[in-house]
């Protein structure tokens, strides 16, 4: 079942090509939690989006590109330490070059919005259905979570002109 679906009629000419573009409110939780008996962790939380176009009308089936999922959102983190090994064996005698360490890696990719445009099209209705789909990972003690909402996208017509060719309507 799609997120968001609507219909859209589309002119007849050359060149047609639907620009569709969601937008999204995307929140992330990453909580990440080390302690005496696991000594790393990692969580990770994100949202992907994808658009798909169908012809109502009897045309053939348009191309969206791209035709692949898109990440809006996407948290990964990992703590990694040796403190409490450390604290038993002292910082120098486990260690003596480094010592004691603590190292927190985060990455985060973000798009908030994103044009998926449709091409081959011709005249009719089609519909367009926006999806998303959270995705979380993380062991215990660590948690993730993803939230999504408000989303409003946009569907406009526009017209491809090949400069070599000329206008042709």
């Amino acid at each position: 079942m799609p997120a968001l679906k609507t219909t859209l009629r589309v002119s007849s000419g050359n060149g047609n090509v639907l620009v569709i573009r969601p937008s999204a409110v995307v929140g992330l939780l990453t909580d990440v939690t080390v302690n005496s008996k696991n000594s790393s962790s990692s969580s990770q939380a994100g949202v992907n989006f994808t658009v798909t176009v169908t012809p109502l009308s009897g045309q053939s089936a348009p191309s969206v590109t791209p035709n692949i999922p898109v990440t809006y959102e996407d948290r990964y983190i990992q703590i990694s330490t040796n403190l409490f090994q450390a604290i038993a064996a002292a910082c120098t005698t486990l260690d003596p070059t480094n010592g004691c360490y603590f190292t927190f890696n985060e990455t985060t990719l973000s798009a908030h919005s994103f044009d998926w445009v449709v091409s081959n099209l011709t005249s009719g209705n089609y519909g367009i259905e926006v999806d998303w789909t959270p995705y979380s990972t993380a062991t215990a003690p660590s948690t993730a979570q993803t939230c999504v909402g408000p989303v409003v996208f946009t569907a406009e017509q526009a017209k491809i002109f090949n400069q070599s060719n000329g206008i042709s309507f």
